[in-house]
Parts: C-alpha cells; structure tokens; sequence
C-alpha cells in the first residue's frame, strides 16, 4: 500500500517541481442535498450528457440517502440500475473529462464522483484518493496527501459518515496548512512534526471500527519568509530542505537507455510500459531521480536534449503512468492526465509606497484518444508547445499591459492556445477554476 501511495504521490511531486503550488486540492463542493436537483445541476460543458441523462444520474440522489448504510445505498443503486442505459451512463460517466473537472467545484459532480461511483465500484471496500492543500499567503507550500478509506462495516457505515470524512480529511488539512504563518511554515523539521500530529487527529477524528483511514502526504515550501522574489521576472529559489538521495550518474545512463534513436517515433504505449518496467526495477533509484527533478537539482551533467528528454518525455509519461497505477489499484477508469505550472512573480518596485505585481499559475487537462497510435513525438509536440507558448506569452508581455488584464482576459488566451495545440489525438483542456490570475491595480497615472 505504502508504495502504491509512493508511486502516486512521486508523480504528483514532479508536477510540482515544475508547476509550483498552483492547484487546488480536492476540497469538495458544499453538501447541498436538499435542494432540488433541477435548479442546482450545473451540465458537463463537452455535452457529454443531455438534460434529461445527467438528472436520471443525479436521480440515484435518494432522499434521505446520506441516512442510509452504505449496504442499503448499494442495494439501491443496483436495483435502480439494472438496465443497458444506466450501463451506458455509467461508462460515460467514467470517461467525462469535464465532469471530471468538474468533481471539486460543484456539488452534484462532487456526488457522482466521491460517493456513487467509489461506493459502486468492484472494489468499493477499498478506494484512494489524492488532493491537495495551499497556501494563500506571500509563502508559497503545498502539502499534496493521499488517503484511503477502507469500508470495515457496510452495515453500519452511512453514506453521511463517509462522506463527512473525506470533507473532513480535505477541509482539516487546508485549515491546518492555512492557519501556519510564514516562519512556521519554513520550520521543516517543526512542520514535519506538527502534519504528523494532525493527521493523527484527523485519523482518529474521522475513523472508527466501521471506517479504516490511512493518510501519507508530502510537504513542501518554496519561497523566503518575506515573500520577496528575487528580481522582476526570477522564481525565487526552492528552500525545501532536501533529505534524499541525489540521483547518481548510474541512475541516469538506465534512464537515458530508454531514449532509443527511435523513442520519438514509439507509440505512447509503449513508451510508457517501457518506462513503468524501468520503474519497478528499481524504486529506490526512480525516487532519487524523482528529488532531483522536485528540488531541480542534479548531480549529473547532461546534454539539453537529455535534460529536455527527463524534464519533458519522462515527466509526461511519468504523469500518464500515475494515473495508470492509480487507476489499476483503485478500480476506477484512468482520468486525463494534468499539468499545472506557476509563473515567475512580475513586480515592480520602483514605487516603494506602492509596488506592482502581477502573478499567474494554471493547470490543463489532456486527453489522448489512443495510447496506441499516439506517438511520444507528437504528443510532446502538443503538449511541450503548449508550455512552451504559455511561457512566451507571460514572458512577451509586460507588466503594465498584465495589470490591464482580467482573468478572463487571459483564460481566453489559454483557450486558444489549446485549441492551436490541440488535434484529434490530443485535446487539452482549461478550465476558469484551474487558472489563478491575480495582480494590483493598474499603475496610477503620473500627475
């Protein structure tokens, strides 16, 4: 189990290596049960369902079923259910991209997502999943945990309780990490110490006899106590403290094995299964590789074509295997693959009465029709020139056009952006929620 949750959580480390603390954890959306379905249903926006198929989903929302015991809540499901159309909307329901997207946003999705389909499942004793929780203030951490809910007694359990734990698993560790000030934040080893405690108390809190709960997590804070980034356009530097292993030069040659004359060329699959081998080789080397791609600190000199290889094709298809092992151990349909970044602070502090700022962090889905007929090359065409015009685009343009901006503005420029490195095979998708766009008023006018 323990490395399962590793191998899930080393994939989420690479995207905050290189994304930074842009994604929100999955705080799901207010219970609201009470309220009529028709007026509170927010539709998939890939037209996925129509009005009529998503509230015959939604219709598994039976009054009173956060009353029931999960026993009782399945039985009904199963019997409500046995058709070739529920069996068609579930299938569908498990592929949504949008709906998906949709899971810690909104509550009726936040249902279908976090209770009717882990509950329903094959393997609905066991389920796991992943979030995140971050900070709001100048110091940037991320605390990204993993937990599992192991139903012990489904006929005492309530939908409620199961419920009311994962709301109080994600809800605790946002308050927890929220309520820390900036210096007790850069405290490693006290930090260390005090998620310890609190997962200790969520864990007794939200578990019992009926409900089993592990939590494993990892930690991390990025930028100086005073929030001050190094020049205008610099990152400020990591200050994570870092405990691993550096990768070794041995390390590096077994992975770069995989970077054949014909890599480019491979399909997806291939690649991946390739890569996933190489994985289970050996752990403890995959980790140390891991650390120096978090802390983006190697030991080992490397040509650009190396180091675009590792920082690019490994991490993609390191992302797509996560969710692979993921999906394997849960049961669940494999969800599309994310990548979130974080751009460099724009600030200018030529008026010290009144600096100006500007920041900006994103996340984007991509779905591959076909792992198959997909080859590595296209696929880090698409997405690579995806990152690629995103950087561009913060880079060209200048902190007195950003500050005239709206987060609209610039979720418009994504769109576009992804629909220019978007294909048939590859389709990236943003949502407004995913995209953090935030900066001070526009420059006051000279008198």
């Amino acid at each position: 189990m323990k490395k399962y949750l590793s191998l899930v959580l080393a994939a989420l480390l690479i995207v905050g290596a290189l994304a930074g603390c842009g994604e929100q954890g999955n705080t799901q959306a207010p219970d609201n049960s009470s309220a009529p379905i028709r007026t509170q249903a927010t539709l998939p926006a890939d037209g996925s369902f129509t009005s009529e198929e998503y509230e015959k989903l939604l219709a598994l929302r039976f009054d009173g079923y956060e009353e029931m015991t999960v026993a009782e809540f399945r039985d009904r499901v199963g019997a409500t259910t046995d058709t070739k159309e529920y069996t068609s909307l579930f299938e569908r329901l498990s592929q949504s991209v949008a709906l998906q997207d949709m899971k810690d946003t909104d509550e009726a999705a936040a249902f279908l997502f976090y209770t009717l389909m882990p509950l329903t499942d094959e393997n609905w004793q066991t389920k796991a999943f992943n979030g995140a929780a971050i900070t709001e203030a100048d110091t940037s951490a991320i605390l990204e945990y993993g937990y599992t809910l192991t139903i012990a007694d489904e006929n005492t359990l309530t939908i409620r309780e199961y419920n009311a734990a994962q709301k109080g698993i994600t809800d605790g560790l946002q308050a927890f990490l929220s309520g820390k000030a900036a210096a007790e934040l850069q405290d490693e080893a006290a930090m260390q110490t005090a998620i310890g405690n609190e997962i200790a108390t969520l864990t007794k809190s939200w578990g019992s006899e009926k409900l089993e709960i592990t939590i494993e997590y990892v930690f991390r804070c990025e930028n100086p106590p005073d929030g001050t980034p190094n020049g205008n356009d610099t990152p400020a530097p990591n200050t994570e403290t870092r405990q691993s292993e550096y990768g070794t030069k041995e390390d590096y040659q077994s992975l770069l094995a995989l970077k054949t004359p014909d890599y480019a060329s491979m399909s997806v699959a291939d690649f991946n299964a390739k890569l996933l081998a190489w994985a289970n080789e050996d752990f403890s080397r995959m980790e140390r590789i891991d650390a120096d791609m978090l802390c983006n600190d190697f030991q080992v000199s490397f040509s650009e074509e190396e180091l675009a290889f590792i920082r690019l094709t490994v991490f993609l298809s390191g992302t797509e295997n996560g969710e692979f092992v993921q999906s394997n151990y849960t049961g669940d349909p494999m969800v599309a693959p994310a990548y979130q970044e974080s751009l460099p602070q724009k600030v200018d502090k030529s008026n010290e009465k009144a600096p100006m700022w500007c920041d900006f962090g994103y996340r984007f889905l991509y779905h591959i029709a076909n792992q198959e007929t997909l080859t590595v090359g296209e696929r880090d065409r698409c997405i690579g020139g995806m990152i690629t015009a995103v950087e561009k685009f913060w880079n060209d343009t200048t902190l007195d056009d950003l500050l005239t901006m709206t987060k609209d503005d610039v979720i418009s420029c994504l769109n576009s952006l992804a629909a220019e490195y978007s294909t048939d095979d590859i389709v990236i998708t943003i949502s407004a929620e995913h995209v953090h766009f935030d900066h001070t008023e526009e420059r006051p006018e000279l008198p």
